[in-house]
């Protein structure tokens, strides 16, 4: 029995531990500065709001960064799905939102995917120019117009619609991730590519395909930014890509990829993400003392995650072949 036990102590990863003990951690200490303010029935749901959305875009972006890539066109993105969808809706109904956000965001993720895995253009600079391209794009597409989410829509921004949603986004994709051998070819190539090219994979198609569910989970992101917000506006997006990469790789997400990528990181990482930046505006700072408070605790998760990570295992391998060592003697 006690053999049974140390080996699976062994086998824990603290990596895969650790987005709960950063949670709790700033669920204690803001609790504290905030006194309590947080934990108020408004603030959770600002926090649940804030988090489906984040949510949503991480869910297509964690399948490129699984296998070491990265996608900062999030943001641009929505804005321009936003705006297209709120036309097409103006003129072609409210319920060709669903298509439409969907259709541009495999449009979009296609065409990066093509550009990355056959054209061979480094994905962030890749979605560093897109990013660019599709702000410009957003702006010429409003100009000076206001466009509104249609209000036979609404029920895209009640909590049960969200909580159902989320859920099964979750499981399918999460299950997709996880446990398909597509989920793993990605992971594998974040691991080694060039052995992953050896070992039969088809690195090109399994790339594109990354980029398409990314591109899609976009659409769904909009169409949740649409909800939320009621309209659209140039800034509509701004910052979504950072807040959905922070949730990540705040819990323990390798930037590289790899088989440390795995989605309850995210799935906990994003309430951790929104409730840090709604707990430091509670506390009274500024948009400026925000981002630089996010920004040292990103570095310091990373830091520390990474130096547990390495002792953990270190010392779980000692006490393996320790436990090992004892069982050989006794049996002679």
């Amino acid at each position: 029995m006690k053999n049974k036990i140390k080996g699976r102590i062994a086998k824990i990863d603290i990596n895969d531990i650790m987005p709960v003990f950063i949670l709790l951690a700033i669920l204690i200490v803001f609790g504290i500065a905030t006194k309590g303010a947080i934990f108020s029935l408004s603030n959770l749901q600002d926090l649940f709001n804030q988090s489906v959305v984040t949510l949503a875009a991480g869910l297509g972006m964690i399948f490129v960064v699984s296998m070491g890539g990265t996608d900062i066109s999030h943001g641009s993105l929505v804005a321009t799905i936003c705006a297209i969808i709120c036309i097409c809706a103006d003129q072609f109904g409210a319920w060709t939102v669903f298509p439409v956000a969907i259709l541009v965001g495999v449009c979009s993720g296609l065409f990066i995917g093509i550009c990355n895995a056959i054209f061979k253009v480094n994905s962030f600079m890749l979605t560093l120019s897109m990013l660019i391209a599709y702000r410009a794009m957003s702006n010429l597409l409003l100009r000076n117009n206001e466009y509104f989410f249609p209000s036979s829509l609404d029920f895209v921004n009640g909590m049960l619609f969200k909580v159902i949603a989320i859920v099964v986004l979750l499981v399918i994709f999460g299950y997709i991730l996880m446990y398909t051998p597509f989920g793993n070819y990605l992971k594998a190539i974040g691991e080694n590519e060039k052995a992953a090219i050896h070992v039969g994979i088809n690195v090109k198609k399994v790339k594109i395909m990354a980029f398409v569910i990314s591109g899609a989970m976009a659409g769904v992101a909009a169409i949740f930014t649409m909800a939320r917000i009621g309209g659209t506006s140039t800034t509509t997006g701004v910052g979504l890509e950072m807040r959905a990469l922070l949730a990540m790789y705040l819990c323990g997400v390798p930037v590289h990829g790899g088989y440390h990528t795995k989605i309850h990181k995210l799935i906990i990482g994003a309430p951790t993400v929104m409730l840090l930046e709604k707990s430091l505006v509670l506390c009274g700072f500024s948009g400026g003392y925000v981002q630089l408070i996010k920004g040292l605790i990103l570095l310091a998760a990373v830091v520390i995650s990474n130096n547990v990570s390495g002792d953990s295992q270190r010392w779980f391998r000692k006490k393996r072949q320790a436990a090992e060592t004892g069982a050989g003697e006794m049996q002679m």
